[in-house]
């Protein structure tokens, strides 16, 4: 066997111990197999298997104890990992994935870092999508999950085997990864506070989905800062398209309402309502104020708090950098990032 052969087979081994640790075969704590039952299990020298416990060894993944074999140790820290290749893992459909990527793409390339998109399969875990980055040796990641529920379990498996990671848009990921998001009160905080007038009436329109992080937030900030507001839920799609019904329940309740401040918690809902009270005539006696902006906001009579994209992906980049820089003394961070205010006033009719 040559060399080249050689290493390429503890190299293989080290990957499927890997593999078995992120699947969680071998928890926190537990005991490995010994290196004879190693070497039966995967048709391997004794020699082979040594030499892929060293490297699990070196990257404190394992321990080694006299007497008592080799056991495996989660560690939440950051990874020493070049920043020459990152991924950024986002959903296409997202209205804002093509600002967004454009932004991080120039933060990527001014800090000389090639990045990679990656978008998660319809029935694939997201976890499961940063381990197959892993295992290419892509170990830098930015996660954008949108409506991806979080293994927190699995993520602190992925820190373990040498991933280093930064989640946008959600604070789900904490305390395993970096979270980078939009400063959720303040947005609603200048949307209600920066009004022309005082209104004593107050909507939230919100999606029915509250594990989605931005979703629930807005909802709480709302309920803070106008806790005699009504609040209606509509139900969550992932084209994010608002039924007829519901359209129908919205316009009911802004009658019932009268003169107030409707707060949407994101640019789908607000346009949709912007369209709304243009259609009714509404918009005489109901203000819009919309957290996130859409397309074509400046038409409407609309108050917007978007988000500062260029911000986030210096942000997020910095965030990768410092876990790359602090290895062992890293601990992750929650950035909430304030957006930008502005209000279109009477539109463009």
């Amino acid at each position: 066997m040559d060399m080249g052969t050689s290493e390429l087979r503890y190299l293989e081994l080290k990957n499927k111990i890997c593999y078995q640790i992120y699947n969680g075969v071998y928890e926190d704590g537990e005991r490995i197999p010994s290196e004879r039952q190693l070497a039966a299990d995967y048709d391997v020298s004794r020699i082979t298997v040594r030499k892929a416990l060293e490297i699990l060894e070196e990257e404190d993944l394992i321990r080694r104890e006299v007497g008592s074999g080799t056991h495996v140790t989660y560690r939440n820290w950051g990874n020493d990992t070049a920043l020459d290749v990152a991924a950024l893992v986002a959903p296409s459909k997202n209205p804002f994935f093509a600002e967004f990527i454009t932004k991080f793409q120039k933060t990527a390339w001014e800090h000389d870092t090639l990045l990679l998109y990656v978008e998660v399969p319809e029935k694939t875990g997201l976890e499961d999508c940063l381990y197959q980055l892993y295992s290419k040796n892509i170990r830098n990641a930015v996660v954008w999950p949108d409506d991806k529920m979080v293994d927190a379990k699995k993520l602190l498996r992925l820190r373990s085997i040498g991933m280093n990671l930064v989640f946008f848009d959600t604070d789900d990921a904490f305390p395993y990864a970096d979270c980078v998001y939009l400063d959720n009160e303040d947005a609603v905080r200048t949307l209600v506070g920066r009004q022309p007038k005082k209104y004593g009436r107050h909507l939230f329109i919100g999606w029915d989905n509250l594990a989605i992080s931005n979703v629930k937030k807005r909802e709480e900030a709302f309920q803070k800062f106008c806790p005699e507001g009504e609040v209606i839920r509509v139900p969550w799609r992932r084209d994010r398209n608002v039924g007829e019904t519901d359209i129908k329940r919205i316009e009911e309740k802004i009658r019932s309402m009268g003169e107030g401040l409707i707060v949407c918690n994101n640019g789908e809902l607000g346009q949709r309502t912007a369209e709304l009270l243009r259609e009714t005539g509404m918009s005489k006696t109901a203000a819009l104020a919309v957290v996130d902006d859409f397309e074509g906001a400046e038409g409407y009579p609309v108050s917007v708090y978007r988000q500062d994209l260029a911000k986030d992906a210096e942000c997020i980049y910095r965030q990768l950098e410092e876990q790359a820089a602090k290895g062992r003394s890293w601990k992750a961070k929650r950035k909430a990032i304030k957006g930008i205010y502005a209000d279109y006033g009477e539109g463009e009719e």
